[in-house]
């Protein structure tokens, strides 16, 4: 430590606490290096292939018993750098599925071979075992250490990849200008780092969590499943959707591709909430049975949805606009039609739809309308706009486009969508909605919904495109009736009226 830092610290903690975490500080470091370099003399004996080397299944093996072998060295150690010797050991594996990957090419049986090493890459054992040593012993240990501090009067907002996630923002933002508590965006990095540095980005959160007043969360998370959180803090569930259609969360365990019911057993996802925010009393039933948690709890509270108060702020509303007039000028003169379905397929697997017949649109519809495409954050594959319809009837606004979810809905005339739960906050507009589902039996059969999809949907459901393109030449043709939306509107989203941010707030103050 440097001789400026060292001041700092004395003034800020007192001589005799700063002087004792510089000498914590050196001892771990000595650790890690004594950790690191006992770990490379370990791995120096695992047989990692040359790139024009042949990678048998014998290798596997054999490398497969040198993970073995640092496992049971790392876990032995419980040092404070164990975590980085994950994290090493992580990139000398991928160094080896470069070889074997390299080796396939050349040699199509080497291929299955690849394949064997790619999955235990997914799963390895190294991983359960970091997982497992993360969620029930360091996350809580880290939580509880912390609980010595006094609360501090500031928000935890829990985001698993990188950046403020849309079901955070107006939170996060009204915080940040009224208070009454000072945001802390906590950013896990999931899918972007080593799955170690992403448990040690958690532990960390932990630590900023267990001083907080409130913990915000948008998604499901099993890293709270064994941290006994303290009485005068609040786990706060804002969720992600308005609705929900397709069946998640528990509803869905045990079937293929999603996790099991033992998995849900052994890392719980939905335990640690002290309230669930949801849009109306009439998707409390859904949210309980998929969350696992019971009505007599009172933990599924219908306060509304944070991130749809901006589409009650008339200021809002016109910078949409003007986004979308300064990217599409032409906008000024057409009706806009957003296209937002839900991915296909689970997991790592999931795709993007590419059904919907973008020329035939063009030919009937492209006088009157452009077509904004915003397929799902997750889903991979995204199938080009053809030309010549690219830029002068159809957009791709999926990514790095500059207007999000939120503003896309609020600046679009006719939403399109399938199974997608945002048409709950559509309705907020009472405008028209269509429903394009080509593979609607399909979809039920594979994942399941809460509703009778034909009966629930406030606008028609088309099975091709030529029934879409009917649809909207309909209302041109004959106007909009909107007291159906406004019917699902009233039934969904009755807790959505511009003031939930204010409820939820209020719900924390009370501790209640």
């Amino acid at each position: 430590m440097g001789i400026k830092a060292l001041v700092r610290n004395v003034k800020r903690e007192g001589l005799k606490k700063a002087v004792r975490k510089g000498c914590e500080r050196r001892r771990r470091e000595r650790e890690e290096r004594d950790l690191m370099r006992e770990l490379k003399e370990i791995a120096s004996r695992c047989p990692l292939p040359a790139e024009s080397a042949e990678a048998t299944s014998e290798m596997i093996l054999e490398f497969q018993k040198g993970i073995f072998s640092m496992m049971d060295f790392i876990e032995e150690k419980e040092a404070w750098g164990v975590t980085k010797a994950y994290d090493y050991f992580q990139l000398r594996f991928d160094d080896y599925l470069t070889a074997a990957a390299f080796s396939s090419e050349d040699d199509p049986a080497q291929d299955l071979v690849f394949q064997e090493a790619l999955t235990a890459r997914e799963t390895p054992a190294y991983m359960r075992r970091l997982k497992a040593n993360f969620i029930k012993k360091r996350i809580p240990a880290a939580y509880r250490d912390a609980c010595s501090e006094p609360v501090e009067v500031k928000a935890v907002f829990v985001q698993p990849r990188e950046g403020l996630n849309q079901s955070f923002k107006y939170m996060f933002n009204w915080l940040e200008k009224k208070g009454p508590y000072t945001p802390l965006l906590c950013e896990l990095h999931r899918g972007d780092v080593p799955f170690s540095l992403y448990f040690r980005n958690a532990e960390e959160m932990a630590r900023q969590a267990a001083v907080a007043k409130v913990v915000f969360f948008h998604e499901s998370n099993n890293l709270f499943g064994y941290v006994d959180v303290r009485d005068e803090s609040r786990v706060v569930q804002l969720w992600h959707g308005c609705g929900v259609f397709k069946k998640i969360g528990l509803d869905t365990a045990g079937l293929p591709g999603y996790k099991s019911e033992k998995s849900y057993r052994v890392y719980p996802e939905y335990n640690c909430y002290s309230c669930v925010t949801i849009a109306s009393p009439e998707l409390s039933w859904v949210f309980e049975r998929f969350m696992g948690i019971s009505k007599e709890s009172g933990i599924i509270k219908p306060l509304g949805v944070s991130r749809t108060d901006e589409f009650f702020d008339s200021g809002y509303v016109d910078r949409c606009y003007e986004k979308l007039y300064e990217r599409i000028p032409e906008a000024r003169e057409k009706k806009v039609v957003l296209y937002a379905p839900t991915y296909r397929g689970v997991g790592r697997n999931r795709v993007a739809p590419d059904e919907l017949d973008i020329p035939t649109l063009a030919e009937k519809l492209g006088d009157t309308h452009i077509l904004l495409i915003k397929q799902h954050q997750t889903a991979k594959d995204c199938p080009p706009v053809p030309e010549p319809n690219n830029q002068s009837f159809a957009w791709d606004v999926t990514r790095g486009w500059g207007m999000d979810i939120n503003e896309l809905m609020t600046i679009a005339d006719i939403c399109v969508s399938d199974y997608s739960s945002l048409v709950f906050e559509y309705s907020i507009f009472e405008r028209p909605m269509a429903f394009f589902v080509y593979d609607l039996e399909e979809y039920i059969d594979d994942r399941g919904l809460y509703y009778d999809f034909d009966e629930i949907t406030p606008g028609p459901l088309c099975y091709t495109t030529e029934e879409l393109v009917d649809y909207i030449q309909s209302i041109e043709r004959d106007g909009f009736d909107p007291s159906e939306v406004a019917a699902f509107r009233q039934r969904f989203m009755s807790s959505c009226d511009g003031h939930s941010t204010e409820r939820i707030l209020e719900y924390i103050e009370k501790g209640e």
